[in-house]
């Protein structure tokens, strides 16, 4: 279910390019129609954290004077998350502490949004050190979901969904290791993409200030639509390389129910219904599942992740001990723990266990074209930043459900490297959108694309 679009906002970047390119609009009015959009329903929202007008008009100023096309991007106003550096902006990581620091140099993904002719005009919210799947913090509060403000917008890259969703930026650049990008997506009604590991550099998106590349974890970016997700992968990955394909003849694999991740049945009937309009339009759609064990494969995951973020845990706790937040307790508590002190021998081995799992999902992959999986266990949950990530619940079929079961649904994505894309295929009569993921074969990130894209068009044809 789309956010109703404010007026003077395109209903996405590839047809405002094609506006720009035929003089039917400006950049800089583009950029204008993003800041009437902030100013409407930002407060509401809180999406949007920081901006720079004067630079982001002085950005598009000169894509309108250029004699030609900067780039892919050129004069499509676009925001980044909080954590990305930006130079000469703050990166606070959501923390009090840090409001002052200022980015010495660009990151990655905000050099590449420059040099393909992109107007950034501010930064989305996160929660602090990305700690969480909710996006609210002290410094910036809290942000509320589009379709609902009593929702979540999911985290930590809930300011770039809610941002996107609402128009008030065309693109946004994510992050995720365990579903940040996923979970927003679905929570807002866009479409997000975490492509395959290493394929878009997260230099300049540490708070450590490290220079190496991150394991498990990715950057990528939310948008309106699956085009618009294609052209950004192009612009971060440096790969713009695009494939076509048709829903007729794909081999798709459907994720049957998981006996520890609990499927609200609302959401299980609109995914049933999608499953079905494939197989209407010639897809061969099979309930079946990857032969491993799901239950210590998410296990394995934690493990790796929190091993991963072991240093910026330690800033996670230092910023909850100034808060005089209470330490985590209970069983992902422990695990939690246990990723974060282990010897490198132990990341080893664990490692190895994991490249046999990559090994068994390549066999998968040979007789799948894509995999279809739940991105949560139901519609964006109650807004609750108060309560500990660790003992926080979502209602499933009546039930209080631990969100983090849906670690389950993100696991073979962060775990195992491959490509997820999450888009919208229908909503609640409350209004509230849900999403799935499609997951593909390592590397095969433009064929995960190509197919959004297609299935994208079978939902405009109804």
């Amino acid at each position: 279910m789309r956010y109703p679009l404010p007026e003077g906002v395109w209903p996405d970047a590839v047809a405002l390019r094609q506006a720009l390119a035929q003089g039917a609009v400006s950049a800089r009015a583009a950029l204008e129609g993003c800041f009437a959009a902030i100013d409407r329903v930002n407060g509401a929202l809180n999406a949007v954290v920081y901006q720079d007008r004067a630079g982001a008009r002085a950005a598009a100023e000169a894509c309108d004077a250029a004699a030609a096309p900067i780039g892919p991007l050129h004069g499509v106003p676009v925001t980044v998350k909080e954590c990305f550096d930006w130079q000469g902006h703050p990166t606070t990581w959501g923390d009090p502490a840090r409001a002052g620091d200022i980015a010495a140099e660009d990151s990655a993904v905000v050099a590449a949004l420059k040099r393909a002719g992109a107007v950034i005009l501010g930064k989305t919210n996160i929660p602090p050190y990305l700690s969480d799947w909710e996006t609210a913090n002290p410094l910036f509060g809290a942000t509320r979901n589009p379709h609902d403000p009593e929702r979540s917008a999911g985290g930590s890259s809930g300011g770039s969904a809610a941002a996107v969703a609402s128009g008030m930026s065309y693109i946004d650049i994510g992050s995720d290791q365990g579903g940040s990008i996923r979970l927003p997506a679905h929570n807002c009604g866009v479409h997000g993409l975490k492509p395959s590991w290493g394929r878009i550099s997260l230099r300049g998106h540490s708070p450590l200030g490290e220079l190496r590349e991150p394991d498990i974890g990715a950057a990528g970016p939310l948008a309106r639509s699956a085009r618009d997700a294609a052209l950004a992968y192009g612009v971060l990955s440096g790969d713009a390389n695009t494939d076509a394909v048709g829903v007729e003849g794909l081999r798709i694999a459907l994720l049957p129910d998981l006996p520890g991740c609990p499927m609200d049945d609302s959401y299980r009937t609109v995914i049933a219904t999608f499953a079905n309009r494939l197989r209407s339009a010639g897809a061969d759609v099979t309930e079946t599942a990857p032969d491993i064990d799901f239950t210590r494969a998410t296990e394995l995951m934690n493990l790796l992740v929190r091993a991963e973020t072991a240093r910026k845990s330690e800033l996670a706790a230092e910023f909850r001990a100034r808060q005089g937040a209470d330490a985590p307790q209970g069983a992902y508590a422990a695990l939690n723990a246990r990723g974060n002190t282990l010897s490198h021998r132990d990341w080893l081995v664990l490692h190895e266990e994991r490249l046999q799992l990559c090994r068994k999902l390549e066999g998968f992959f040979a007789d799948y074209d894509l995999l279809l999986c739940p991105a949560a266990a139901g519609a964006a949950a109650p807004l609750r930043p108060d309560c500990d990530p660790t003992a926080r619940t979502v209602v499933v079929n009546g039930c209080e459900e631990p969100i983090l079961k849906q670690h389950m649904l993100q696991m073979l994505g962060s775990l195992c490297y491959l490509p997820v894309h999450v888009m919208p295929i229908g909503g609640l009569p409350s209004g509230l959108p849900l999403g799935i993921q499609l997951i593909g074969a390592l590397g095969q990130d433009h064929k995960v694309l190509a197919a959004a894209e297609a299935f994208s068009r079978l939902e405009c044809d109804e």
